[in-house]
């Protein structure tokens, strides 16, 4: 006995909205939902459970740590190469590429690139646009 579900509403993941929202469906292969097409944006595309569109959005947040760790090496990698002057931060002073600076809130970190009244800093987290007078 085939079960025909076309027109019926489904909950369903839209890629295009990234959410879980209603859909209807438009297609079935047999006995499985094979598209359907969002109330929202009214895109169609295959039929994907929320529970599945959970799953698949967890694993990018541990690419995230990755970064993290590579990041943070960089940092200890630069921190071991810098031959400037080491001082604490201040927006109105001006910076060299391998001046360390003891920042009070995000610690130690090495500057990387310099711009017109600003540098890139890089900490131990992140690297961040600070303020300077550099020319």
């Amino acid at each position: 006995m085939e079960i025909n579900l076309a027109g019926q509403n489904i909950n369903s993941y839209c890629g295009k909205c990234k959410l879980n929202l209603d859909h209807t469906i438009m297609a079935m292969d047999e006995e499985v939902i094979s598209k359907v097409r969002c109330k929202n944006c009214g895109s169609s595309h295959n039929f994907k459970s929320p529970l599945d569109a959970q799953k698949a959005r967890k694993s990018r947040v541990k690419k995230g740590i990755g970064e993290a760790a590579t990041t943070e090496i960089m940092w200890e990698v630069s921190l071991a190469e810098a031959k400037g002057n080491e001082r604490d931060y201040s927006m109105t002073m001006r910076y060299r590429v391998g001046d360390i600076v003891n920042h009070r809130t995000f610690g130690k970190g090495i500057v990387m690139k310099l711009y017109n009244n600003k540098c890139d800093m890089l900490f131990r987290d992140k690297e961040r646009l600070m303020a300077s007078t550099n020319e």
